[in-house]
């Protein structure tokens, strides 16, 4: 036992120098460059855009939903309220008040949409909470959870790609010589916050369905379509009420939304993409058939987040070999064809990063 004792000693000393070598690495990784650029920077235009569409689409009616007077008085919408939640709305009851922050959160909106920054990402998310608390019945879901992710998206870089100014700044974000920074281990860390929330719903929503009579029958899609609560349309409806295609829709939306966390962590890059566009897919159908826009669009937001910037890079690549395929059957739209931002500032990284995605391991 004695002469065993040393060799536990160096053991568990030899164990302990490994993990903390590999904490360190992961510590640096996080510091040393900002991860999942494009993703997040398409969620800022989803987050945007989602928010005009929501106001505008009851623009006529924001007196009777929102403001002062509306069918939901200031004192039911107040109670309504979560502990830590608000509302700029009930502030005051004045119709000056009501229009005046309504607008401005158009305006804000489209301002996040188009050039982004944590200072108007602040912004963006007290306006949207405020105009969703103000009227709860009117939620379809996905606003929870965008409530949620804004605020980590506050600690973010999100307008690295499809805004102005967003070369030079990627430029100094993919800068070789970039030292470690804390606003980079922010950025980081909110970054894996969202994906971590986007696994952790659908883990949780495919876990719900596993034990519905409905979902294990195969027949959640027939009655889905049946429903009139929502804006359903014919054409689903009509679909749904083929058996075998119902049943394989239902029992298709339990496997991708349990399968998204490992897709996640799979070092398959085609798993992982191929599952998460499956569930943009999905999103897609939800808001074309059900009427439910706003969280389709929503959704597909926080969907695109988990995608690795290098995911995004192959893609672009495939679709541009398609496209050049295209092109050699119809020369005229050979010309067409334009450099992305997401190739471009691609080509800067070195080779063998791009190949084997060494940047965006974490």
């Amino acid at each position: 036992m004695i002469r065993h004792a040393p060799r536990a000693a160096r053991a568990h000393k030899m164990a302990g120098a490994f993990l903390l070598a590999r904490l360190d690495g992961f510590a640096l990784r996080l510091a040393r460059r900002e991860r999942r650029l494009i993703g997040l920077s398409l969620m800022r235009l989803v987050i945007g855009f989602a928010t005009i569409l929501y106001c505008l689409a009851d623009y006529s009616n924001r007196q009777f939903l929102w403001g002062p007077h509306a069918y939901d008085s200031p004192s039911t919408a107040s109670a309504q309220i979560p502990g830590g939640g608000f509302s700029l709305y009930l502030f005051s009851d004045s119709q000056a008040w009501f229009e005046f922050l309504f607008h401005a959160t158009i305006l804000t909106s489209a301002a996040f949409m188009i050039y982004g920054g944590r200072a108007l990402t602040v912004v963006q998310a007290v306006m949207m909470w405020s105009l969703h608390y103000r009227n709860q019945d009117l939620l379809e879901g996905g606003d929870n959870l965008a409530q949620i992710l804004v605020i980590f998206l506050a600690f973010t870089c999100s307008n690295a790609y499809f805004a102005p100014g967003a070369k030079k700044r990627r430029e100094k974000l993919l800068a070789q010589d970039r030292q470690p920074a804390i606003s980079t281990v922010l950025h980081n860390l909110a970054t894996y916050l969202i994906v971590f929330q986007t696994a952790v719903l659908y883990l949780a929503a495919g876990y719900w369905k596993i034990f519905g009579k409905v979902w294990q029958d195969g027949v959640a899609m027939y009655y889905i379509s049946r429903e009139t609560e929502f804006h359903m349309s014919a054409t689903f409806a009509h679909v749904m009420s083929n058996a075998y295609l119902g049943t394989a829709m239902s029992y298709a939306t339990i496997v991708i939304e349990l399968a998204f966390p490992f897709a996640l962590v799979s070092s398959r890059a085609w798993l992982r993409k191929a599952n998460i566009l499956a569930l943009e897919a999905m999103h897609l159908g939800i808001a074309a058939f059900m009427g439910l826009v706003c969280f389709g669009l929503l959704m597909i937001g926080a969907d695109s987040v988990c995608l690795r910037d290098e995911d995004y890079r192959s893609l672009w690549r495939r679709l541009q070999a398609g496209r050049l395929r295209v092109a050699a059957n119809w020369p005229g739209e050979a010309g067409r064809i334009r450099t992305s931002p997401i190739r471009s500032s691609a080509s800067r990284l070195p080779s063998t990063s791009l190949r084997k995605g060494a940047h965006d391991h974490v």
